[in-house]
């Protein structure tokens, strides 16, 4: 059983293999366009191949995307990051599938929003002011 860094690993290297081998693929194509028809076993390697990796990438982001929404609360309303000191800060939804950038989550209206790991207990993403544009995207 491979680990996530592993698994990882295999999938940039299979992207690498693909980057380094396309353009000879993709000139190989080119030249049977010009035939009355591209030869089948090409186009078929080449859509394997493609197909391949892409579920797997596919797969990949759905495992990571449930690792990332269990890491928000329940309600998805997470405190701006940066917010200004002394002053009320802003909660933002940052939706069904938050993107994940860096150490921060990106809201639906774009801000930068700081994570928290499981629901908050004491509320507290309760009770800061709700961002006007999330309100009226949710």
């Amino acid at each position: 059983m491979l680990t996530d860094a592993a698994r990882d690993q295999r999938l940039l290297d299979r992207i690498r293999d693909l980057h380094g081998s396309l353009a000879v693929d993709l000139a190989w194509l080119a030249r049977t366009v010009g035939d009355e028809a591209p030869r089948p076993d090409i186009l078929r390697d080449l859509g394997e191949r493609l197909a391949d990796l892409g579920a797997d990438l596919v797969t990949r982001a759905d495992e990571l995307d449930i690792q990332v929404r269990a890491t928000i609360p329940d309600h998805g309303w997470l405190p701006e990051a940066g917010a200004r000191r002394r002053a009320l800060a802003v909660a933002h939804q940052v939706g069904p599938h938050p993107l994940r950038c860096g150490p921060i989550f990106l809201a639906v209206c774009g801000a930068a929003c700081f994570p928290f790991y499981g629901t908050d207990p004491s509320g507290r993403t309760a009770r800061h002011e709700r961002c006007e544009r999330c309100l009226q995207v949710r």
